[in-house]
């Protein structure tokens, strides 16, 4: 019996089509909710409420305007940042939505079944220089 010789593009673009599908589908599935707003931010051992996380950068800002050829406002801007931005991504939450076992199984399938095709052509050795 003869082996058949598959198309790679075809593989490529249909592991494609799956995994994009995949994703689609299950991102559709999830919902993202976020709290930063009248919400509180654990620090260490301490309840910072969440509009408190902006006073060190306001702070540093005034203080970048006072002496904008210091350096420490500018470390203290850029770490006030950092600061907020772990506060909002810390505060928030997914969740997925109800589903049938059905359904999960086919996403999974769609987003791994794709991905291994995609990634199959893409590391194929006879591509290889």
């Amino acid at each position: 019996m003869k082996k058949r010789k598959q198309n790679d593009l075809l593989l490529f673009f249909g592991g494609l089509a799956m995994l994009v599908a995949g994703l689609y589908w299950f991102m559709s599935k999830v919902t993202v909710t976020n709290h930063f707003i009248g919400g509180n931010f654990r620090l260490g051992g301490f309840s910072v409420s969440s509009g408190l996380i902006v006073v060190p950068f306001i702070a540093s800002v005034i203080w970048l305007f006072i002496r904008p050829d210091s350096f420490l406002p500018k470390v203290c801007v850029v770490l006030s940042i950092i600061l907020i931005l772990a506060a909002v991504i810390i505060n928030t939450s997914i969740y997925l939505q109800p589903t049938s076992l059905y359904e999960y199984l086919l996403m999974l399938i769609f987003i791994f079944g794709g991905g291994a095709m995609v990634l199959k052509v893409l590391f194929n050795p006879k591509y290889k220089d």
